[in-house]
């Protein structure tokens, strides 16, 4: 059971943006990427989710889906976040949650026109289940407020809940902590590490490499849609391509 990708190679017009770069991530395990802006690191994730059709596979669960749709990856076991939040602000913030759940809501709405008894109680269900998930994020007490009162970073958690509803077995998170405060850096690191612990595989890019490194079980780092280095987080923060290219001489003394 795995998530993987071989050779991957992408180019947008003479801009080589990934270069035969390839990736394995198991069910419970976090993987991070790391690497300077430009590096590949979204464009990869383009790639895992189907927004962009590489050179190369994507095979998940032994089962190869290069040419699936996103929404057939989706089904698939696949969710992600971006860097920039994709929410509809009008929402409040249990209702953009919610969203998460939309093929299991599809169903409760076919077996309500077919008149199955189990259709409240599922989707009660479903609502308690993103409540928790609302709370875990530490967003408990804004669930009936719009998503647009939300500062950034609280929506950069929301889309983590939402993501996390939709029960994927691959979970991709762009860059979650970018704009969050300390307190909400370590609701974010439970979240992700409970979410290993339960099972899923996970992929985390991240800029903030103390927070990456001590969460995820290896890093992968992407210089140019290259990768220059991959292992055990202190050894590729410490690779000598690593320090040259991203972090800089002073990260490492």
């Amino acid at each position: 059971m795995t998530l993987s990708a071989r050779d991957l190679s992408v180019r947008f017009g003479g801009l080589q943006a990934l270069a035969e770069v390839s990736l394995e991530v198991t069910p419970g395990r976090i993987l991070g990427l790391i690497g300077p802006n430009g590096a590949g690191k979204t464009t990869l994730f383009n790639c895992l989710t189907g927004v962009i059709q590489p050179k190369g596979t994507v095979v998940v669960d032994g089962v190869e889906i290069t040419q699936l749709r996103t929404d057939e990856r989706v089904r698939r076991g696949i969710s992600r976040t971006f860097q920039t939040p994709r929410l509809d602000m009008n929402r409040t913030v249990l209702d953009a949650v919610m969203l998460g759940y939309t093929p299991h809501l599809a169903q409760g709405r076919l077996a309500c026109f077919l008149g199955l008894p189990s259709v409240g109680r599922s989707e009660e269900h479903l609502r308690n289940g993103a409540i928790e998930k609302i709370r875990l994020l530490g967003l408990g007490g804004a669930a009936e407020d719009r998503a647009g009162s939300l500062s950034l970073g609280q929506l950069r958690l929301l889309e983590v809940a939402r993501a996390l509803v939709a029960g994927p077995r691959y979970l991709l998170l762009d860059e979650p902590a970018a704009g969050l405060d300390e307190s909400d850096r370590i609701r974010l690191a439970d979240a992700i590490k409970n979410a290993a612990a339960s099972g899923i595989g996970i992929v985390l890019i991240e800029h903030n490499v103390g927070f990456v490194s001590r969460l995820s079980h290896e890093l992968l780092a992407l210089v140019n849609g290259t990768v220059v280095a991959r292992g055990e987080p202190n050894s590729v923060v410490c690779s000598e391509k690593v320090v040259e290219a991203y972090l800089g001489p002073a990260y490492v003394h």
